[in-house]
């Protein structure tokens, strides 16, 4: 009398794959696995115990058509969508999901009183759920946010490229490092020619300085012949001693400063050799006959020349000190680009970093994705259901065994049981054991 039921069973078969591996939206941070088996298997049977699949196999195939004597009450929306509702209900009970032992197959059963609709309704929850397995994993916002970060990095990797050639453009850069050191050099040799120039000054001033002193003590004019009566030949002799003296005196000069022992020494000889000519001379009587004094003119000459070195010297200076000074602004700015260049390169090397990682991030999206569109997944059918030959359930012979096992014992029980709740005496024994009487007379059971 029991209704039959029939029982249709698919296997699938979860493996390691694309699902496995996710990858973090952080540029820099490399792709995780996830080698977990069991939370795997665990997450897969959690989306097929889903309601909302059991939901799409109700819609896809009918309410009325998986629960033959399940109807709607009323025509309205609301009746529709509780029928469905109902139904889904009454699938997810019927379904059944366990894990193959050691194993990462999952099965999959499910029972019904028609034997075709049974493999129809497994082989559709299997359908759906390797669509919906595919949807959850395909996740095209990741898939869209490493497009749009490849594509923000590739403009910035351009952007730099462009103000690093600008840069160089401008300022006529062709290897930064090799015009710097050109311009070092050329600092370098300007202030040593600086430090030389102004060397020349100081010399040049020090000379005038002495020439100068040397002009205050010789006499611009000197007696050139002399009409005397005495002592002609002794004056001559000091004259040409004090000329020789001042001769010394100026060699010394061009070599030595005026502190100088030498030159201190030769001085004092003049003083004396003037003192004594001056004393010879106010002895004597006659007339001079003075003339330029040659040494003053040479002095004169030599002053000349030095002051003419001396502006040349001051105008060299001041050019060179403009020079030197332009090429260190030259330094200064090439410091200022270097370091603007450096900061672009290294933002340069950031960013197409960056572009690098997000571009592969992006291409391997990109073939997830169309792995998925292709329907390939990590989980894969092992064999769909088919209609079932015979009912696994009611088991005719081992209820009519189990029927006639229970039957016997059960009415051997129910004679034992209605024996023991009867308290009647049918025996004199009976009567003398439990009432502790003497039994006088007994009546024999008549059988007819």
């Amino acid at each position: 009398m029991i209704k039959p039921v029939y029982e249709a069973s698919s296997q699938v078969l979860v493996k390691v794959g694309r699902e496995n591996i996710y990858v973090p939206p952080s540029g820099d941070l490399d792709p995780i696995v996830q080698t977990d088996v069991d939370q795997q298997i665990n997450s897969e049977i959690e989306i097929l115990k889903s309601q909302s699949l059991a939901k799409e196999v109700v819609q896809s195939l009918g309410p009325a058509n998986i629960y033959k004597g399940l109807k709607a009450k009323g025509s309205s929306a609301n009746a529709q969508k509780h029928l469905v509702l109902k139904a889904t209900s009454r699938l997810q009970k019927a379904l059944d999901f366990r894990r193959i032992k050691k194993s990462g197959v999952i099965e999959i059963t499910y029972k019904n009183h028609d034997p075709r609709m049974v493999a129809t309704v497994v082989n559709d929850l299997v359908k759906h759920f390797l669509s919906l397995h595919i949807a959850i994993y395909k996740n095209p916002k990741t898939f869209k946010f490493f497009e749009e970060q490849s594509q923000t990095f590739k403009d910035n990797l351009l952007k730099t490229e462009k103000r690093i050639n600008l840069l160089k453009t401008q300022h006529g850069i062709t290897s930064l490092d090799e015009q710097k050191i050109l311009l070092l050099r050329q600092a370098m040799n300007q202030k040593n020619n600086l430090d030389g120039t102004i060397s020349q000054e100081i010399e040049a001033k020090s000379r005038i300085a002495q020439i100068r002193q040397q002009m205050a003590e010789t006499p611009k004019t000197i007696s050139q012949s002399r009409e005397v009566d005495q002592n002609t030949d002794l004056i001559n002799t000091f004259e040409a001693k004090l000329m020789d003296l001042e001769l010394k005196e100026r060699e010394l000069l061009g070599k030595f400063t005026v502190q100088n022992r030498l030159v201190q020494n030769v001085k004092e000889e003049i003083r004396i050799v003037r003192k004594k000519l001056n004393q010879h001379n106010s002895k004597l009587h006659g007339r001079n006959l003075f003339g330029p004094n040659r040494i003053y003119l040479d002095l004169q000459a030599a002053l000349f020349r030095n002051e003419t070195d001396l502006k040349a010297f001051n105008a060299k200076k001041i050019i060179q000190s403009a020079q030197l000074a332009d090429l260190r602004i030259q330094i200064e700015e090439f410091n200022q680009i270097g370091m603007e260049l450096s900061h672009l390169k290294y933002q340069l090397g950031i960013d197409r970093e960056n572009y690098r990682l997000y571009r592969t991030k992006f291409e391997d999206f990109s073939t997830s994705n169309a792995m998925a569109n292709l329907k390939i997944a990590n989980v894969s059918v092992i064999q769909y259901a088919n209609p079932p030959i015979s009912p696994v359930s009611p088991n005719v012979r081992l209820n009519l065994a189990l029927g006639i096992l229970l039957g016997a014992f059960g009415g051997l029980f129910l004679a034992f049981f209605l024996e023991y709740l009867d308290d009647s005496l049918d025996k004199p024994e009976s009567v003398e054991q439990y009432l502790d009487l003497p039994v006088l007379v007994s009546v024999p059971e008549l059988r007819g």
